[in-house]
């Protein structure tokens, strides 16, 4: 009796390390499925050290590498208006080790620009998540004093042909949203483009042309070398007292450059979304916010589906615009 007593504990027992066994097991493997930790996370910026999307893609993978306990490397990869950082990404592998910082160019304009791209914008990637939402700034060189963007539509409209805009070249998010404005308002100006924004800003302040449409003027505004007239969207958080342009007499007006977080086709839903959750808990971190508030950034996160459909919205409009203004943005 004891004997089978006994044999019966040690089957209970051995059944109980099983059953253990199994769900930690289990747990390991759902853990593995969530997130790769084998080694370190590449986020790819499209662009240059020192502008904005590498500040915006070093403050999240900073924060990433917190969140996640690991290894989260920035790896700059400029060139061609962002595709072939963008490219780099389409081919990696999609286990989650390899992330694109992406933004209104690599995901909505290239299509339009390059006949050529190397990548399919929607079918080679997975938006992970939207980080930033964007209003340009619609500034003048200072001799002219303007004080609105009413003024300045005013001037030069009773100066039909006589007035240049910088951009930052054919194909940018510059030549687009002014494209826009000439369009809504009726402006005749003659287009200067430059290989980036800051020549063309340099340009602007030198009075050699006499306006832009820009994200990265925020510095030469508050140094007071560029007059600011309005924004293209949302107020600005570096200028809360700056009117949009639709406020401005221009109706329906709206131009939004953004930034967001995508991946491979193919990589694990399970990281995408542990991504996803963790850059939106970012976003909302108030020493991330009021570091780009100086920086006349907006945060607005969007994830999935959501994201996604802003994107196609997005390349609609600028398809539209790019008709109807007969542009041609070959680069």
């Amino acid at each position: 009796m004891e004997t089978r007593i006994m044999n019966r504990v040690k089957a209970a027992l051995a059944g109980a390390l099983a059953i253990g066994m199994a769900l930690a097991g289990a747990f390991h493997a759902a853990h593995a499925a969530e997130w790769p930790t084998e080694k370190p996370i590449r986020l790819v910026v499209p662009y240059p050290a020192g502008g904005n999307s590498d500040v915006i893609g070093r403050v999240f993978a900073r924060k990433l590498a917190d969140a996640l306990h690991q290894a989260v490397i920035v790896d700059n990869r400029p060139g061609a208006g962002g595709s072939i950082g963008a490219a780099l990404v389409a081919k990696a592998q999609a286990d989650g080790y390899t992330l694109l910082l992406g933004d209104i160019a690599t995901h909505a304009i290239n299509r339009l620009s390059m006949p050529n791209l190397p990548y399919d914008a929607q079918a080679d990637f997975v938006p992970v998540s939207r980080l930033t939402s964007i209003s340009l700034l619609l500034v003048a060189n200072p001799k002219y004093g303007f004080k609105s963007a009413g003024e300045f539509i005013a001037y030069v409209k009773a100066h039909p042909g006589k007035l240049a805009y910088a951009t930052g070249g054919n194909g940018t998010p510059s030549q687009l949203a002014m494209e826009m404005l000439r369009g809504a308002a009726g402006l005749d100006m003659l287009q200067i483009p430059y290989k980036g924004s800051a020549p063309a800003l340099t340009n602007v302040v030198s009075g050699q042309v006499n306006a832009m449409i820009d994200g990265a003027a925020t510095p030469l505004v508050k140094a007071g070398k560029l007059d600011l007239l309005a924004v293209t969207a949302d107020r600005s958080p570096a200028f809360p007292d700056t009117p949009t342009l639709a406020e401005s007499g221009v109706p329906g007006y709206r131009f939004v450059s953004w930034h967001g977080v995508f991946a491979p086709k193919g990589t694990p839903q399970a990281v995408v979304d542990r991504l996803a959750a963790e850059l939106g808990r970012a976003a909302q971190d108030p020493e991330v916010r009021k570091q780009f508030q100086a920086l006349g950034i907006g945060l607005d996160t969007q994830h999935g589906a959501a994201f996604a459909s802003f994107i196609t919205d997005q390349r609609e409009s600028l398809e539209a615009v790019v008709k109807e203004r007969g542009l041609k943005l070959a680069q």
